[in-house]
């Protein structure tokens, strides 16, 4: 069983006790941690689909973001959402968060995703780089099944230079909660290396909102 197997393993045992918790948990730990603010990080979402648009959900968690920035089943350039997530158990609680349609909910693994290259225009990623074993590897995936000229929206938990905070998330990394810390540098360095430009940046606190297109 190859690392990232491992990784992903561990992440999919501590999210089953992790589901039953969220997103309470996740939003404290947002502002506690990150120093985050969740509407403006919602508003960052909320203007990702502007046209006639299949959109990729990646790491959807409960649901409960994608909800609330994407509004599926209100929002009329929203032709198709599909939701792509390890954890059953988080998938489990997305199809009651995002019950209008039209949405497909997916059990997989980003660094090996199961749709055909060039298939999505739209890509959305709401911190789910910090749970991915192999960032550069799940880049490659979504360039990959973005059609060109297409973007993705995502954020990114960036280390504090608290170190109370930075002991905190070293933690969360050895119970598998998370697979990494992310640094700016370390982020810019994965985006170059992918093809990817980035379009816009910006930083609310410690989390990292990012645009990048193909």
């Amino acid at each position: 069983m190859s690392t990232n197997e491992v990784l992903n393993q561990k992440t999919k045992e501590r999210y089953s006790l992790y589901a039953q918790f969220y997103p309470i948990l996740a939003l404290l730990a947002y502002y506690i941690i990150w120093r985050g603010n969740i509407i403006k990080h919602i508003q960052f979402f909320r203007n990702l689909v502007t046209e006639k648009s299949k959109v990729l959900d990646i790491a959807t968690g409960d649901g409960s973001l994608t909800e609330a920035a994407l509004k599926p089943g209100k929002n009329q350039n929203l032709e198709s959402l599909v939701c792509l997530d390890i954890s059953s158990d988080m998938l489990d609680k997305a199809r009651k968060n995002l019950s209008s349609p039209p949405t497909e909910f997916v059990l997989g693994d980003v660094g090996k995703m199961p749709f055909k290259d060039g298939q999505y225009s739209v890509v959305a990623c709401f911190g789910g780089l910090n749970s991915f074993p192999d960032v550069p590897l799940a880049l490659s995936e979504i360039y990959r099944v973005m059609a060109p000229y297409g973007k993705i929206r995502g954020s990114a938990l960036l280390l504090p230079a608290s170190p109370w905070r930075q002991k905190k998330i070293q933690q969360w990394i050895e119970e598998g909660y998370q697979t990494q810390t992310i640094t700016k540098e370390k982020f810019k360095k994965w985006v170059q290396d992918s093809g990817f430009k980035v379009s816009v940046e910006t930083q609310i606190g410690d989390v990292l909102l990012f645009e990048l297109v193909k």
